[in-house]
């Protein structure tokens, strides 16, 4: 009874189907969708703006190296006075390189330092070119 009851169910869809007219889309129906289309898209394009201007940025600079200069003159730079007077600073710029003497690296060594710089100086140029590219 299944089967009659399926057989019933697809000859009256197909009954249906042939009464049905034909509908197609107008000839530029594809040129009306698209304006529809761009004239709801955005126009404008992202543009980076950076969060702090290279002015504010530049008046900033100024102001930190006039501040230093302020306090060189206010306090002084000698080890004998002010914020210094317990730092000493002739060890900071005294190179001591003794802890250096005894170390000898192998050819290997040198050669793969170089060849991991080389790799990274080749690689970094490479990144941005594939980054621009996928990008926009």
């Amino acid at each position: 009874m299944d089967k009659l009851e399926d057989k019933r169910l697809e000859t009256l869809v197909d009954k249906m189907m042939e009464d049905a007219p034909l509908e197609t889309p107008s000839v530029d129906f594809t040129q009306n969708v698209m304006q529809k289309i761009e004239a709801e898209a955005p126009n404008t394009i992202f543009q980076y703006k950076p969060i702090v201007s290279g002015k504010v940025l530049t008046i900033v600079f100024v102001a930190f190296i006039a501040l230093l200069i302020l306090m060189g003159s206010q306090v002084g730079l000698d080890s004998g006075q002010g914020w210094f007077k317990n730092l000493n600073m002739a060890s900071w710029f005294h190179a001591d390189w003794k802890w250096m003497e005894g170390y000898g690296s192998s050819k290997v060594t040198i050669y793969a330092f170089l060849f991991l710089g080389l790799m990274f100086f080749a690689q970094v140029p490479w990144l941005k070119k594939q980054l621009d590219k996928t990008a926009f």
